[in-house]
Parts: C-alpha cells; structure tokens; sequence
C-alpha cells in the first residue's frame, strides 16, 4: 500500500506535458486544448515565437501595446500574397506544339524564407497565331522542382487544361490556363506554360505571360499534404 501511494503523489508532481502530447512544441499548451488548433496557426506562419525561449507559450500571459503592434505586422505578412514578376516571352514563330514546349518559364522561387508552406497561384495568357492546317491547341500549367529539366502539369480540377479546337490559318487564340499548388519549406519551384496538341500539324507563333502570386496556405500547416498535387489525367498531348 505504501509503495501504492508512493506512485500516485509522483505522478502526481509529474509535469502535465510528461503524461499528455504537446501542442506544437509548446510545453504548456497541449494537443487536445480547443485552443491547439489556432495556437499551431500563429505558430507555423511566424506570428508568435513563443516565449521566453520559445519553448513556452505563456497562454495567460498579458500582451502589451507594443507586443500587439509585432503580432499584427506579422500577421500581415504571413497573409499577404508575394507577387512575382509577370515572365513574358515571344511572339516567336515557328512553334510546333507536337513539341511540348513551355513558354514563359519563370526563374526558381523557393520557399526557405519561411517555417510554413505557402500556395502558388498561376495565371498565364498563351496568345497564338496558326498559319498552318487546322490544329487543336491546348495550353496547360506546369511546374518544375529541378530547375526545368522535368515538368509536371498541375492538375486544378477541371481547370488544368485549356484547349482550343479547329484552329483555322490566320486564327488568333488566347488561352488562359490557371493552377494552384504547394510549395513546402525549403522547395525551389519552377513554373511555365506547356503547349500541346491533340490533332492537326504545323506550326504557330506564340507569345504569352505568366503571373505567379505566393499564398499563405488557408489551413493546416504540419505536416505538408501535397494539397494540389497530382497525375495529370491521362488525356494529356505527349
């Protein structure tokens, strides 16, 4: 009975986050509190670094005036879009979408500026002129993690392809493919526009432009779920 007792007033004294899993790190929220969920936000996206030295949240703690001013300016950050420099090329003649080619491919971004991963959203314009026979178009995103050598398109739904058919000489196109996906920590991405065809043969003059704007991801943060990844379908031209 003694050695009884002896158990339960050390577990007793045992510290809460001995016996229960912490909430992200921090020692004195756990896992189960209500409070985890928007605590592991805060975190992962820079607003809060703990207290302390950062193994503590001290969820009862006041905040001051001055510490409210650096929670909001980090709040505004991690919520603000990173626009990237529209990459623009063409017109250039001579074309063959048979080929695969990508147009406006943009330089690498990556991500190792922040502890969360971010969403990139692509819009492009793929503006064509078809001097040749009747060809089907189509213009998709794709992204690159090895600077250009391999692409994969993004699969976005019904969205991750656009495609243009019975395109006649002297036809002018515009083609708007859109995307979205995630980028992790610490991952370099490359983006572009892929041109394919599907039937039809020649050649076109193509210009277009590609607008990247990073995202903060709108949920949660750990562990990276590849949200946006996938096979494109198997109807692809190539």
């Amino acid at each position: 009975m003694r050695t009884l007792r002896a158990l339960v007033f050390v577990a007793a004294l045992a510290p809460l986050g001995a016996l229960a899993q912490q909430c992200v790190g921090f020692g004195d929220v756990l896992a189960s509190s209500p409070f985890c969920p928007n605590v592991e936000w805060v975190k992962n996206r820079g607003v809060t670094l703990g207290c302390g030295t950062g193994a503590n949240y001290c969820p009862n703690d006041p905040v001051t005036r001055l510490q409210m001013a650096i929670f909001l300016n980090r709040l505004g950050t991690a919520l603000t879009p990173v626009d990237l420099a529209p990459a623009v090329s063409g017109p250039v003649a001579g074309i063959s979408p048979a080929g695969n080619p990508i147009l406006c491919q943009t330089a690498d971004f990556a991500n190792a500026a922040t502890s969360f991963p971010r969403r990139a959203v692509i819009n492009g314009a793929a503006i064509l002129s078809i001097p040749t026979a009747n060809i089907d178009v189509s213009a998709r995103i794709v992204y690159s993690t090895d600077a250009g050598t391999t692409w994969t398109a993004i699969n976005n739904s019904d969205q991750y392809q656009i495609l243009r058919t019975g395109l006649s000489p002297a036809d002018h196109a515009t083609l708007n493919p859109f995307g979205a996906v995630d980028i992790n920590v610490n991952q370099s991405m490359r983006f572009g526009i892929r041109l394919g065809q599907f039937a039809g043969s020649g050649t076109i003059t193509a210009a277009c432009t590609t607008l990247v704007q990073i995202w903060n991801r709108n949920g949660a943060s750990t562990p990276f779920d590849a949200q946006g990844l996938s096979t494109p379908p198997s109807r692809q031209p190539g």
